[in-house]
C-alpha cells in the first residue's frame, strides 16, 4: 500500500461561532489517538517556560509538514469518514467564504485526495453548489495552538514507527486570515474550566485536579513558579477580584497567548494532553447516551482533558512538529476541517451587525438560562429499560472476563514491543471497570520523573469522585528488556465496577509530579458506569457521604466525650486527693491562731469582749452561733435604733445599720455567702450592742475566718481577719488527724463532681446563649446586606433552597456595567469549589420599562452557598461587576451533604494581644479579630514575643508548655504555647535577651528587636512544617514579614502562605508600611473612612489597587456587662439602669467623687496624646464642670511635657469632687468608668478606627465624638447621619418611610 502522511504543528484558528449552526466539539478522540499519534506535542505547552513573541496579530500561521506510513484498513475508513464531514462542511457554507478563501480549502482538499489515491482511496471532487444544509458533525478547531482531530468513535491498532533513516519532513505554510481586529466576535460561552485552562496553558499548566483533591501542588511541567509565587506583592486588582481573567479567551483578536514555533528537542518528549471527545450518539460502539458538549465540558471541569488514549506516545516540539503515519494524515485532515469552520465563522462576523431592537419584555416560562446536566443525566438514565441493563451486564461480565484473562496472561515484553518510545501504556489498552489494570510508565521519558528512585501513582477515578481502596500504588521496575533506552515501570491496581474514567498523576512521593502538564493523566472505562449514571446518582451519593459523615462525627464525638469524662473523672479524683493531703499536711497550720473568743485588748483580761461563739469549742458539722459587740470594735458608730423599753427586743426598727459576716474557713480556702446579723437577745452593759448569727460548720473545717462590715465600714482585725478555732471531731485527735483527712476523700469526690457538673451546666448555658446571640447577629447582618443589594441584585426566591430553581436579578445601573448591552453570569456553589460551574452565559435582558437583567438556573442538592459575579464580557478582558473583589455570595438553605470548602490556617503575627500584652487597640483587635476568624471553622494560631511580664500574667500562670527549640539567628530560641482566649498562641523567646522586658515598647532597638521576631516567627513555622493559608502581620512592629517571607522562605519551603498585613495607624513606622504594603498580596486598615483619607500617603499610593479598609470591631463576649466580675451588678439592656446606677455608686467612691444629686458622668479613656484631641479633651473637663457634671479621666501621657499639662489641669479640678484624673493603665477600672458613664468623649484629631466608642456603646454609654476615620464609620450622630444610619444598620434606603432611626451618638467635625 502507498505511503500517506501529513501533520499539523502549530493551528491557532477563530473557535466556530455557536450561531453558524455547527457544533463545536472536543479534540482529540479516546479511542482513536492512542494508536494513531505517532510523536506530537501542542507548542502552547512546550514553550510555557518562555517568553513566547507576540505574532502577526493580523494573520493566523498553519505550519504544515510531510511524513509518510501505511494505514490500516480501519484508518483508511476513518479517512473516508472524515472526508465525507469536510466535504458536507465546505458545500453547505461555500457561498459564505471569499474566493481566496474557496481557493486555499480546495487545494487542501485536492491534495488530501491525492494522498488517498496513493493509499488506493479515490475521493469524491468538490461540489460548491451553494446549497444550505443542516450539519451536526463533529468539527474541531485549536484555539491555541493543539493539534485538532475529530472522531466516530471507531477503534484501531497502533501504527508503526516511522522507519530509521526516513528523509526530513518537508514543511509546507499555509495563511489563513484572521478577522479584522476592527470587528467584536460574536458571544461565546465558556466555563470556568476555559478560563483557568487559557491561564494555565500560558502558565505552563497550573494546577491539576489531583491539587484540587488536597494533592501536592508543585508542578512538573517546568520550574517556573506560577504568577502568585512569582513576584512579591503580585496581586489582582479589587476591581476585578478573582474572576478579572486576563487570559485571553477563544476566537478574540488579541493574539497575546498565541505560541511560537517550539526549539528542535534536545531530550525525550513529554506527554500530549488532549481536550475530550465522547463517542458519537449514534457510533454503535457507543456505551453512553448522547450528552450535549456544554455538559461534556462541565462534567469535564476545570483543568482535566482527556489523556492520548491507547498508549501514550511520548513528544517532542519542534519547527513544524511531526506525527507519524495515520496520526498524520488525521491531522492535516482535522486542519482542513478546523480551518473550514473557521472561515464559515470569519464571514458570519464579517457580516454587518443587525439595527439594535427594544429589549423584549421578560416572558416568565419554565426554560432555564443554564442547563442542569443533574437532570438531563437523569432524564437520560431514565430511557434505560431494565432489559437493557440486563443485556448490557451479560455483555460487561463478558468484556470482564476477557479483559481479566488478557491482563493475568499478557507478555509485557512483547506488548511493549513496538512502544520504547511510549510515555505510558495499559494493559489493557482500554480499562475495563470491575478488573484489574496495570500501568507501564516509561521513566526515561518522564522529564520530572527521570532521575527519580521512587515512583508512585496517584490513582482515583471518575474525575476524582470515587477514591481508590490504595490512594498511592507504588511502581516496580518491570521486566521490559531497556530497548531504545526505556525503562518501564508498572504497578496494578484494581478499577471499581462503578468507575467510567480512570484518573491519576504519578509522583516521587517528595513533592515532584508529573500531573500530565497539570491536566492529570485520564482513561475512559469500558463496561462501568457511564457518565450519566453516575451523575444522577451524585444526590443519592451526597445523601449517603453525609449519613456517613454524621455517623462517623457522633462515632468521634462519643468517643471523644467518653475519653472527656473519664479524664474529668481523673481530674475530680485528683482535686479530691489533693484536697485530702492539703488537709492532713496543714492542719497545725491552719489551727495556728484560732480563738473561741476575742477581747479588745489581748494583753488585758478585764477589757470588753469583742466577740464569742457557741458552742465551745467548734465541732466540724456542726452550727455554731457568733455573739459580735459592734460597740467594742470599729463599727462603734453603729446606734442601738431599739427604744429602751424593748432593749432585749431582735426586732429590727427603720433606720437600723446591720453588720454583714463575711465567713470562709480553712484560711479563706473555701468562701461562704455573706450573711446579715440580727439583734441579740444578750443586752449586757449600756457600752454594748450585742449582735448575733449562726453559720454552719463544714466538715473539714480546721478553723473559721470571718471579718464584719457596715456600709463602707470594716471589721477585719487589723487587716489579720478573725480566727476562730475548730476541734476535730472524736475520735480523732492530732496523732490521727491523717485518718481524719482520709475519711473526707467520698464527700470531696461527690463535692469535686457535683461542683463540675454545676459549671459545665452554667456554661453550657453560657454557650447557648451566645451562640443564640451571634447567629441572630449574623442573620441580620445577612438580612441588611440583601437589603442593601436589592436596587442592584435579587433572587426569585428570596431564600435559595437546594435542589430548587432560582432567578438572579440584576440591575447593571450604578454599577461599573452601567450602560452595557450584554450582561454575563457566572456563578459556581460552595465558595466556587462545587464541580457545577454556571456560565458565564448572558443574561436575558429586561423588558422595555424594566432595569433587571435575568438567569434562571437550578440549584445543586448538596451546595450551601450560591457565588457568582457579573460582567459584559463572556470571559477575558472586560468590566467586571465582582462586589469590589468579594464575589456576590447567597446562602443556600437544605442542603443535602453539602460543605465549604476546608478551612483555612490563618496565622497572626503580632507583638501585642489582649489581655496577656495589651498596649492599645492593637492588642485588642487581634484578639478580638482572631476568636471571630476561629469561630467561623478556620484554624487560627498567634505568634508572639515570650515577654518577661508574661511571668507574672495570671492567664498564662500554670499553663505555658515547651513547644520546641532550635538555633536561628546567633542564639538559640524557645517556643513555648498556651491558649489565650481560646485560641493557641506560640512565644518567641530567643537567649540574646531582645524581649526579657518588662514592656512591649520603649527600648532603644525596638526596630531591630522586632525584626528579628518576624524572622524568627518565620522561622518557627519553617522548623515545625507548618504551612499557613495566610500570614496576617500587624502595624510596623511585624510589617518586615512581608518582605521577610517573600525573599529568605517563600523559595525555601515555606511555599503555601500569601501575607496579609493590616495598618492600624499610618502615623508610626512608615518606611516599614510602605515595605510592606509593596510585598504583601493585600494590605488592609482598619475603617474604610480612614482608608479613603490615607489612599493618597506616599506610603502606600503606589499600591492602592490591593488596599482597602474593613472596619474593626470588639468580642462582645470579652467586653460583656452581664459576665465582668469587675462591676458591682451584672446588667444587660433589661435592667441596664439599676446596673448603671451601681456603677456610678461604685466608682464615685473609688475615685472620690461627690455622691452629691447623682450628676450627669462624662468620662475619657484614653491615651494622652496629640492625635487624641488633648486640646478638646482639656476644653471637655471645663465645660462638664460648668454644666454641672462631673468628669473622670482615665489614661496617661508619654509625652513629659503633656503629661505636666494634665498634672496641673487635675490639680485646679480635684477640689470640687466632681473631677477625677487618674494618670495609668488601669483595665479593671476601665469597666467600671464605661459601665457607669452616661456620656464617653473621643474627640479624636485622626482615628484609624478606634474602639473606645464601641466598648462605650456596648456598656449603655452614648459616645461623642468628631467625625474622622473609624468614628464616623461606627457613630451616627442624632441630629445629621438619620439617613446614613438607616442604610449602614438597617439597609434601609428611607429612614422616614421605613420609621427607623439607627443614631446612636453625637459627633462633630
Amino acid at each position: 500500500m502507498a505511503t500517506l502522511g501529513t501533520a499539523v504543528g502549530t493551528i491557532n484558528l477563530p473557535k466556530v461561532n455557536a450561531a453558524s449552526g455547527i457544533t463545536p466539539v472536543g479534540l482529540g478522540g479516546a479511542t482513536r489517538l492512542g494508536p494513531l499519534a505517532g510523536r506530537c506535542v501542542t507548542t502552547a505547552n512546550a514553550t510555557a517556560s518562555r517568553t513566547l513573541p507576540r505574532p502577526n496579530p493580523r494573520r493566523r500561521q498553519v505550519f504544515v509538514c510531510a511524513a509518510s506510513s501505511q494505514l490500516s484498513q480501519a484508518e483508511l475508513e476513518e479517512l473516508l469518514a472524515e472526508n465525507a464531514k469536510l466535504k458536507q462542511l465546505l458545500n453547505t457554507y461555500a457561498n459564505r467564504l471569499s474566493k481566496q478563501q474557496v481557493d486555499r480549502l480546495t487545494k487542501q482538499y485536492e491534495e488530501i485526495a491525492a494522498l488517498a489515491a496513493a493509499a488506493g482511496l479515490e475521493l469524491e471532487p468538490l461540489d460548491f453548489t451553494g446549497e444550505t444544509t443542516s450539519s451536526s458533525s463533529g468539527v474541531g478547531s485549536s484555539a491555541n495552538g493543539g493539534s485538532t482531530s475529530s472522531s466516530n468513535g471507531l477503534s484501531s491498532k497502533a501504527a508503526p514507527a516511522t522507519a530509521a533513516g526516513a528523509p526530513a519532513p518537508k514543511a509546507v505554510t499555509a495563511d489563513v486570515p484572521a478577522k479584522p481586529a476592527a470587528l467584536k466576535p460574536k458571544a461565546v460561552q465558556y466555563t470556568e474550566g476555559d478560563k483557568k485552562a487559557t491561564k494555565q496553558k500560558a502558565s505552563g499548566g497550573g494546577a491539576s485536579r489531583w491539587a484540587a483533591m488536597g494533592g501536592d501542588t508543585t508542578s512538573s511541567s517546568s520550574n517556573v513558579k506560577d504568577s502568585s509565587g512569582a513576584a512579591p506583592g503580585a496581586s489582582s486588582s479589587s476591581g476585578g477580584g478573582r474572576h478579572s481573567w486576563r487570559s485571553t479567551p477563544m476566537g478574540t483578536d488579541d493574539d497575546s497567548q498565541l505560541p511560537a514555533a517550539a526549539a528542535a528537542p534536545q531530550g525525550p518528549p513529554a506527554p500530549v494532553p488532549a481536550p475530550p471527545v465522547r463517542p458519537s450518539a449514534t457510533s454503535p460502539t457507543s456505551q453512553a447516551s448522547a450528552v450535549p458538549q456544554q455538559q461534556q465540558q462541565q462534567r469535564r471541569g476545570p483543568g482535566t482533558p482527556l489523556l492520548h488514549q491507547q498508549g501514550q506516545p511520548s513528544s517532542s516540539s519542534g519547527n513544524g512538529v511531526v506525527l507519524d503515519g495515520a496520526a498524520a494524515a488525521m491531522a492535516r485532515l482535522n486542519a482542513a476541517n478546523a480551518a473550514a469552520a473557521a472561515a464559515a465563522a470569519t464571514s458570519q462576523r464579517q457580516a454587518p451587525p443587525p439595527k439594535p431592537q427594544a429589549s423584549p419584555k421578560p416572558v416568565e416560562d419554565d426554560i432555564l438560562d443554564i442547563p442542569d446536566p443533574l437532570e438531563t443525566a437523569a432524564a437520560a438514565v431514565k430511557t434505560i429499560t431494565a432489559a437493557d441493563k440486563a443485556k448490557r451486564e451479560a455483555e460487561n461480565k463478558k468484556v470482564r472476563e476477557v479483559a481479566q484473562e488478557e491482563v493475568d496472561k499478557h507478555d509485557p515484553t512483547a506488548v511493549a514491543a513496538t512502544r520504547h518510545q511510549w510515555l505510558i501504556f495499559t494493559v489493557p489498552e482500554k480499562p475495563v471497570a470491575g478488573c484489574d489494570v496495570v500501568v507501564y510508565y516509561n521513566r526515561t521519558q518522564s522529564e520530572p520523573l527521570r532521575e527519580r528512585n521512587r515512583i508512585q501513582l496517584c490513582l482515583g477515578f471518575n474525575q476524582w469522585e470515587l477514591a481508590a481502596e490504595q490512594a498511592r500504588v507504588d511502581l516496580y521496575p518491570s521486566a521490559i528488556p531497556h530497548m531504545d533506552g526505556s525503562d518501564f515501570w508498572s504497578c496494578r491496581f484494581r478499577v471499581p465496577e462503578t468507575a467510567y474514567e480512570v484518573n491519576f498523576v504519578l509522583t516521587d512521593g517528595d513533592g515532584l509530579f508529573d500531573n500530565n502538564l497539570g491536566q492529570d493523566y485520564t482513561y475512559p472505562t469500558q463496561a462501568g458506569s457511564t457518565w450519566e449514571e453516575w451523575t444522577a446518582a451524585a444526590v443519592e451519593r451526597a445523601a449517603e457521604a453525609e449519613k456517613e459523615r454524621q455517623k462517623k462525627e457522633e462515632a468521634r464525638r462519643a468517643e471523644e466525650a467518653k475519653q472527656m469524662a473519664e479524664e474529668k473523672e481523673k481530674r475530680d479524683s485528683d482535686n479530691a486527693l489533693k484536697r485530702v493531703a492539703e488537709l492532713r499536711d496543714g492542719y497545725k497550720w491552719l489551727q495556728e491562731g484560732g480563738l473561741t473568743k476575742k477581747k479588745v485588748s489581748d494583753t488585758d483580761p478585764t477589757s470588753k469582749t469583742l466577740w464569742s461563739v457557741a458552742p465551745t469549742p467548734l465541732t466540724p458539722g456542726k452550727t455554731a452561733t457568733l455573739l459580735y459587740n459592734s460597740k467594742a470594735g470599729p463599727l462603734a458608730w453603729i446606734e442601738d435604733k431599739r427604744p429602751a423599753t424593748k432593749k432585749g427586743s431582735t426586732d429590727i426598727v427603720e433606720g437600723q445599720q446591720v453588720p454583714m459576716l463575711h465567713y470562709g474557713y480553712n484560711n479563706w480556702k473555701v468562701k461562704c455567702d455573706p450573711l446579715p446579723m440580727k439583734l441579740s437577745r444578750v443586752t449586757g452593759d449600756d457600752d454594748e450592742l450585742w449582735w448575733e448569727v449562726s453559720f454552719n460548720v463544714p466538715k473539714d473545717a480546721c478553723c473559721v475566718n470571718f471579718v464584719v462590715n457596715s456600709g463602707s465600714s470594716w471589721d477585719n482585725n487589723g487587716s489579720k481577719d478573725h480566727k476562730i478555732a475548730v476541734e476535730l471531731p472524736k475520735p480523732y485527735d492530732a496523732e490521727t488527724v491523717g485518718k481524719w483527712a482520709e475519711s473526707m476523700l467520698e464527700d470531696y469526690l461527690k463535692e469535686e463532681h457535683a461542683a463540675r457538673i454545676k459549671a459545665e451546666k452554667e456554661q453550657a448555658e453560657r454557650e447557648a446563649k451566645r451562640l443564640k446571640e451571634r447567629t441572630a447577629a449574623k442573620e441580620k447582618a445577612r438580612a441588611v446586606l440583601s437589603r442593601q443589594m436589592e436596587h442592584v441584585m435579587f433572587t426569585e426566591p428570596e431564600v435559595i433552597q437546594a435542589g430548587e430553581r432560582v432567578t438572579v436579578y440584576y440591575n447593571p445601573d450604578g454599577t461599573v456595567l452601567a450602560g452595557t448591552s450584554e450582561v454575563y453570569f457566572t456563578g459556581g456553589f460552595n465558595r466556587w469549589a462545587h464541580k457545577r460551574q454556571l456560565g458565564p452565559v448572558k443574561m436575558r435582558p429586561p423588558g422595555p420599562n424594566g432595569r433587571h437583567w435575568r438567569v434562571r438556573f437550578s440549584v445543586p442538592k448538596d451546595a450551601c452557598q450560591l457565588d457568582f459575579v457579573f460582567s459584559n464580557v463572556p470571559g477575558g478582558d472586560g468590566i467586571y461587576d465582582n462586589r469590589g473583589g468579594f464575589d456576590y455570595h447567597l446562602p443556600i438553605k437544605g442542603s443535602i451533604g453539602g460543605s465549604l470548602p476546608n478551612r483555612l490556617h490563618v496565622a497572626h503575627i503580632a507583638v501585642e494581644m489582649a489581655p496577656v500584652a495589651k498596649v492599645g487597640g492593637l492588642g485588642d483587635v487581634v484578639t478580638a479579630l482572631a476568636r471571630a476568624v476561629q469561630e467561623e471553622g478556620h484554624l487560627v494560631e498567634v505568634i508572639l514575643p515570650r515577654y518577661d511580664f508574661f511571668l507574672q500574667s495570671p492567664v498564662l500562670a500554670g499553663q505555658m508548655r515547651h513547644d520546641c527549640e532550635f538555633d536561628w539567628g546567633g542564639t538559640r530560641i524557645f517556643v513555648s504555647t498556651a491558649i489565650v482566649e481560646g485560641l493557641r498562641c506560640f512565644f518567641i523567646e530567643p537567649r540574646n535577651g531582645f524581649f526579657a522586658t518588662p514592656t512591649v515598647y520603649g527600648r532603644y532597638d525596638d526596630e531591630v528587636r522586632f525584626d528579628f521576631f518576624c524572622k524568627a516567627a518565620l522561622e518557627f513555622l519553617l522548623k515545625t512544617g507548618r504551612q499557613p493559608d495566610i500570614l496576617h502581620c500587624h502595624d510596623w512592629s511585624t510589617a518586615h514579614v512581608a518582605k521577610s517571607f517573600w525573599e529568605d522562605y517563600q523559595p525555601y519551603g515555606l511555599w503555601k502562605p500569601k501575607v496579609i498585613f493590616t495598618i492600624h495607624n499610618l502615623n508610626y513606622g512608615q518606611k516599614k508600611i510602605t515595605e510592606a504594603a509593596q510585598y504583601c498580596q493585600k494590605f488592609t486598615t482598619v475603617s474604610p473612612t480612614y482608608a479613603f483619607e490615607v489612599g493618597g500617603h506616599p506610603a502606600i499610593a503606589s499600591n492602592n489597587f490591593k488596599f482597602m479598609g474593613i472596619r474593626n470591631g470588639i468580642d462582645t463576649e470579652l467586653w460583656s456587662p452581664t459576665e465582668n466580675k469587675f462591676l458591682p451588678m451584672s446588667y444587660d439592656a433589661n435592667n441596664v439602669e439599676e446596673g448603671k446606677r451601681r456603677a456610678r455608686e461604685e466608682l464615685r467612691k473609688r475615685v472620690n467623687l461627690s455622691q452629691w444629686q447623682d450628676k450627669l458622668i462624662i468620662a475619657v479613656v484614653s491615651r494622652l496624646t496629640p492625635q487624641k484631641g488633648v486640646h478638646l479633651i482639656k476644653h471637655a473637663a471645663y465645660k462638664a464642670l460648668d454644666r454641672g457634671c462631673q468628669f473622670v479621666l482615665l489614661g496617661s501621657a508619654p509625652d513629659p511635657k503633656l503629661q505636666t499639662e494634665f498634672n496641673e489641669l487635675a490639680d485646679q479640678l480635684r477640689h470640687g469632687q466632681d473631677a477625677s484624673f487618674i494618670f495609668e493603665y488601669n483595665e479593671p477600672l476601665s469597666y467600671m468608668i464605661y459601665a457607669a458613664a452616661d456620656i464617653v468623649l473621643v474627640p479624636s484629631m485622626f482615628e484609624p478606627c478606634g474602639l473606645t466608642q464601641m466598648i462605650a456603646m456596648r456598656y449603655g454609654a452614648v459616645p461623642v465624638v468628631r467625625h474622622t476615620g473609624g468614628l464616623r464609620d461606627t457613630v451616627f450622630d442624632v441630629d445629621n447621619d438619620k439617613p446614613r444610619a438607616a442604610w449602614e444598620v438597617a439597609g434601609s434606603s428611607d429612614w422616614m418611610r421605613d420609621k427607623i432611626d439607627e443614631t446612636n451618638g453625637f459627633a462633630f467635625e
